[in-house]
């Protein structure tokens, strides 16, 4: 407070213009409100009515905020059209700055397969050994089951022969014993043949299993070594 006190300015006495003593002025002169103190030297102003603007007035101040509403509305329009082309840049822009993105993102993505393809090629895990086992399993299997209808198809022309040769037999008296003798060799020569057949099948199966075997072991072999020798390889 102090120092608010001292910040104010004074000004000095000698410039304090005090009001001249109106000579004729009493006390009740200045308790009287409708007698004024100090006697106005300019002549009294006379009361006059409103003003109004005339009608060509009014109608040029209507034009002219007809212009100024034409020329907001055509600087509205520019801002507006500006804004739309500012609009439609940006959105060219930033769809070519995506599509950009998108075309470099598949041009790494293929560059970086193709390059672990080349680095892969000679990958033992390539190779699917169990699809081939069951692949070489397959086809034994296939080969059996035509051996057996082949067998069957013999097997019955050799029934029918049969048949046959005892109807005949049976019809001929004269000749059974020579056609029970027949038969009889029918029958042994029959036998000997199934059971060479048999070994001669079950030998085939045993080459093929073997040869199948030998041709899996050596391709494993061939890829153990071209893994090896790969990873003794130094990097390109």
């Amino acid at each position: 407070m102090p120092e608010m006190a001292s910040e104010v300015q004074y000004p000095p006495i000698g410039s304090v213009a005090y009001p001249q003593v109106t000579p004729g002025l009493t006390v009740t002169d200045f308790l009287d409100a409708s007698k004024p103190l100090i006697k106005s030297k300019k002549e009294l102003t006379k009361c006059e009515g409103p003003r109004f603007a005339e009608d060509t007035e009014q109608e040029k101040r209507r034009i002219t905020r007809a212009q100024k509403r034409v020329v907001n509305a055509v600087q509205t329009s520019k801002i507006n059209g500006q804004r739309v082309n500012e609009r439609r840049y940006l959105k060219a822009q930033y769809e070519f700055e995506r599509e950009k993105k998108l075309a470099e993102k598949t041009i790494y993505h293929k560059e970086k397969t193709h390059e672990w393809q080349l680095r892969l090629q000679n990958s033992p895990f390539l190779v699917d050994l169990a699809g081939d086992a069951e692949r070489v399993e397959e086809d034994m299997y296939i080969r059996e089951m035509e051996e057996r209808r082949r067998q069957r198809r013999a097997d019955l022309r050799k029934k029918k022969i049969k048949n046959e040769i005892i109807i005949k037999a049976l019809s001929e008296v004269p000749v059974l014993e020579q056609a029970r003798k027949q038969k009889k060799q029918l029958l042994e020569q029959e036998k000997r043949e199934r059971a060479l057949k048999d070994i001669q099948r079950v030998e085939g199966i045993q080459e093929r299993k073997a040869h199948d075997y030998q041709k899996l072991q050596t391709d494993r072999s061939k890829q153990l070594e071209s893994r090896t020798m790969n990873q003794g390889m130094p990097p390109v």
